[in-house]
């Protein structure tokens, strides 16, 4: 019997400690950081492949864990806080993207909390390689070269070389990219040095490039100036977009932030954007924001008959945006008489830009 345990003891001590190695490592698998990690890849992966849709829909899903973990205490708000901001910052990113975010923007920012449109350069979101992609797609490559330039303190990235390069050719900056150009060929792998070499002959002739239809094309999307000195922000933003409404993108972004800001000043911009561009019907916000800043009267008949046959930019404001409108009107008059709570109130139009308005400007 011993010479039994003897030989069957090392056998029961290794599956005894597969065990527990199992155990451990399910439970670490299954802790919400490790989900929230998960995700977070998925999300970089579906962003460094351009894939927009397929990161806001990824996103929708990590927000929503996170909200429900919150909710029943598994994690506290410091725990789930980069997780949490970072993935915020990638839905307003690829709403932007998709072309959503005059449509949906309010159905993601009911998880609490809309934050910067864009992130302060001191802030550690100013510096993820998203928040390149995402300037360069709207054309703010001055945003895109500091976000990249910034990220140099840390570690120097070949890959980012090559982003600080290309936006530096579209704004026509010129200055360091003979230097940006030698460290790629220096750090660089086989394609990224023969990248640099087409960038050495690029540079060789900087008349042939601000000539080049793709540069010209590009910088024709882009503000006017730079606004990296302006001190307020977002209104440096509006301007700057407001005055180069080619780039249908930025021109949408910057009326978001007006959304946002409740800034009656930029709203006739509505009309100028629908002109401008190629859309089939008018994004849900904007006519959201129409009844709200036409005082959409009080007999519901009479201003749907005249709203619905009032042209914004050859669009009318389709039917089933009055009809809610005129529904949550009659639902918030059973609120303040104590009729519905007001969880359920914010529940039902949690997704609209008229609960952002009631909730910001004083006027619920």
């Amino acid at each position: 019997m011993k010479k039994y345990s003897v030989i069957f003891l090392p056998f029961v001590i290794f599956v005894g400690t597969l065990v527990v190695i199992h155990l451990t490592t399910s439970v670490f698998l299954f802790t919400p950081k490790s989900q929230y990690d998960r995700l977070e890849n998925k999300v970089d992966v579906a962003i460094e492949r351009s894939d927009w849709h397929r990161a806001l829909n990824l996103c929708n899903k990590l927000l929503a864990l996170i909200a429900s973990d919150r909710d029943k205490g598994r994690v506290t708000n410091e725990e789930a806080g980069v997780a949490w901001h970072k993935t915020m910052l990638h839905t307003k990113y690829a709403l932007v993207l998709t072309g959503e975010l005059l449509e949906n923007f309010f159905a993601y920012s009911s998880y609490h909390g809309f934050g910067e449109m864009i992130p302060e350069q001191k802030s550690e979101f100013f510096l993820l390689p998203s928040a390149y992609r995402f300037f360069s797609e709207i054309e703010l490559h001055t945003l895109a070269m500091a976000s990249v330039f910034n990220r140099f303190d840390n570690f120097e990235k070949p890959a980012d070389l090559i982003n600080f390069i290309e936006s530096s050719l579209i704004v026509g900056d010129y200055r360091t990219l003979k230097t940006m150009v030698n460290r790629l060929e220096k750090d660089g792998n086989r394609k990224q040095r023969r990248q640099a070499q087409k960038y050495r002959t690029l540079l060789a002739d900087t008349a042939a490039i601000n000539a080049d239809p793709y540069f010209i094309a590009r910088r024709e999307l882009g503000p006017k100036n730079d606004f990296l000195v302006c001190w307020d922000f977002d209104l440096s933003v509006l301007n700057l977009h407001f005055s180069n409404p080619n780039n249908q993108r930025a021109f949408e972004y910057a009326l978001l932030i007006a959304l946002l800001n409740n800034d009656f000043d930029y709203f006739f911009q509505i009309e100028n954007l629908l002109e401008q561009f190629d859309y089939n019907h008018i994004p849900r916000h904007l006519e959201e924001a129409i009844l709200i800043f036409s005082n959409y009267g009080d007999n519901p008949e009479i201003s749907r008959s005249m709203m619905m046959r009032q042209l914004f930019g050859g669009l009318t404001i389709r039917q089933e945006t009055i009809l809610r409108h005129e529904q949550m009107t009659r639902d918030l008059q059973k609120l303040q008489h104590g009729q519905i709570s007001e969880q359920r109130f914010i529940n039902t139009y949690q997704d609209t830009y008229q609960l952002h308005f009631l909730l910001t400007s004083g006027q619920q």
